[in-house]
């Protein structure tokens, strides 16, 4: 049987990781499809400014390579980029390559006219005179700036940001030094010669800039192990497009733990290439962004599996005690039935051997010896009907009243024999107890509680009735030996036995207090018992009968 269940567990904690992995892969897979689709669009940036180029000026060209740049720049970290312009001519030579870059702004002149002004409420008109210019300066130190230099850079005047022995052609600004102020420390920084500035027809700095309004810094590219891995598979591609392995254009490959995207555009009859290559980790971006998914979806896989090993665990445990439970209620049964077929096997052997006079004792005792084994034979099939489910309760007036008295006169004998003293207590006032019961099951109830009652008292029994709003309460005391206070659960249990205290002088199988239960809870009533210094107590609410209630 255990490993019936261990079976169970195995095959349930097996489907539940099964959904778990399938759903996992699924919200997965959406995640890095949608990475992937962004990534894709990425490609659209240079293809859009660049196109097919028919441009022949490389100044221009070069100007909107850097463009690009400057877009690009906006991605995020994840991404690893690598951008070229090549010189196919002398062997596939790279003459200017993506790095980190300043864009030194001119607004140019503006004028503002104010045509309408009040207390309140004033509006504006600019015209530009002069237009605005920009230039792009590489330094030669290619480490990034932090934030504070980047905002100070911004702000040149308040920063003091000055150029010295630079020269500007019609897109880059070179050569000379680059100096500003950041948290009162003064930094100067060289500004690098690219290989495809315009010697011929640059100008120096000052003749170039009436006024420096502005320096933005751009980050192109990720990490730099991203940025890396994008330059080695960049010149891997470029290598193979100038041995004929590769042609120009777009290509996109999408894949679950990297994914890359590449761009080649040529101009003046081929001999420059512009090259992008961007490379990102799906799978890792994925992980990261959604970890606190991740983790709670573990949580919840954890705390599924340990529901299905404490639900087979509990199944597993119950079906033993269900077994034991039988066991010990077969043996119990055959102990408690071996003493009246003993007694009655013994009286019938002696049949023949007996004075007629006694004869009829005789068939007393064997009638009552035969009574008590039917009487155990019905609580039996009583508590299997009950917890089956197959007894329909017939509810209608009671009066329990009424029911209690012809009970207790029912027992009259045995009360008698033993010289007990009972006492009934209810409000003489009142007619009746009405309550709401199938008569057959609640007349098994209390006779159940008062033949106990009889068995373990001493001297005396007190049962009470007592209306309670909508509710009529039955109890009754008994001054015998006491229950313990962890036994109050167990006496409703189907092998639970007495005390040594409590020894029951005509035997029992244990079942009577749990033909009760069952009862009880088929009625929805409240009950419980209670021993102590006063006597041991057992009681129920039961709902009262009402005409308007149940008509």
């Amino acid at each position: 049987m255990k490993k019936k269940y261990l079976g169970f567990g195995l095959i349930y904690g097996v489907i539940a990781l099964l959904i778990f992995s399938v759903s996992i892969s699924i919200f997965t897979e959406s995640k890095i499809d949608q990475l992937n689709y962004g990534f894709r669009n990425c490609m659209t940036i240079p293809d859009s400014i660049l196109g097919v180029i028919t441009i022949k000026d490389r100044d221009k060209v070069v100007s909107r390579v850097i463009y690009t740049w400057e877009l690009l720049s906006y991605l995020e970290d994840d991404v690893g980029i690598y951008s070229t312009v090549v010189d196919t001519r002398n062997g596939g030579r790279v003459i200017f390559e993506s790095q980190p870059f300043l864009e030194a702004r001119y607004y140019g002149e503006i004028e503002t006219e104010v045509i309408e002004n009040s207390e309140f409420r004033y509006e504006e008109k600019s015209t530009q005179l002069v237009p605005g210019d920009i230039r792009y300066m590489f330094l030669e130190d290619k480490g990034k700036f932090s934030k504070d230099e980047v905002l100070a850079l911004m702000l040149p005047r308040t920063h003091e940001v000055s150029i010295k022995g630079a020269r500007c052609d019609e897109t880059f600004l070179y050569g000379g030094t680059l100096t500003f102020t950041c948290d009162d420390t003064v930094r100067t920084l060289n500004i690098s010669e690219p290989e495809v500035v315009n010697e011929r027809g640059s100008v120096t700095y000052e003749e170039w800039l009436v006024r420096l309004d502005e320096v933005n810094y751009y980050d192109l590219g990720g990490r730099a192990g991203m940025n890396n891995k994008a330059h080695k598979l960049s010149d891997k591609y470029v290598d193979m497009l100038l041995d004929g392995k590769a042609t120009a254009g777009t290509k996109v490959r999408e894949g679950i733990f990297t994914s890359t995207a590449s761009a080649v555009y040529d101009f003046d009859s081929g001999n420059y290439l512009i090259t992008y290559y961007m490379v990102i980790n799906p799978l890792q971006i994925v992980l990261r962004d959604n970890l606190k998914i991740y983790i709670l979806s573990v949580l919840a896989l954890i705390l599924v599996e340990a529901a299905i090993v404490f639900v087979v665990r509990k199944l597993y445990i119950n079906q033993k005690k269900f077994e034991l439970r039988s066991e010990k209620l077969t043996k119990g049964i055959a102990y408690d039935l071996q003493g009246p077929l003993s007694v009655t096997r013994k009286y019938l052997d002696n049949w023949e051997n007996i004075d007629d006079d006694k004869r009829s004792e005789y068939s007393e005792k064997i009638i009552s010896e035969v009574d008590h084994m039917s009487s155990m034979v019905t609580r039996l099939l009583e508590l299997s009907k009950l917890q089956d489910g197959k007894v329909k309760l017939n509810c209608e007036d009671v009066d329990l009243l009424q029911l209690t008295q012809n009970i207790i006169k029912r027992n009259r004998q045995l009360i008698s024999d033993k010289k007990i003293d009972v006492t009934f207590a209810y409000d003489k006032n009142e007619e009746a107890y009405p309550v709401y019961a199938d008569l057959e099951m609640i007349y098994i109830v209390i006779n159940n509680f008062v033949t106990n009652a009889i068995k373990y008292c001493d001297e005396t029994i007190t049962i009470r009735l007592e209306k309670r709003r909508n509710t009529v309460e039955f109890s009754i005391t008994n001054d015998g030996a006491r229950i313990e206070k962890t036994d109050f659960g167990k006496v409703w249990d189907i092998l639970y036995k007495p005390n040594k205290g409590m020894a029951e002088p005509d035997g029992n199988s244990g079942v009577g207090l749990s033909v009760v239960k069952d009862i009880l809870d088929a009625h929805n009533a409240r009950y419980g018992c209670y021993s102590g210094s006063k006597g041991t107590n057992f009681w129920f609410f039961i709902d009262a009968y009402d005409d308007r209630s149940f008509s």
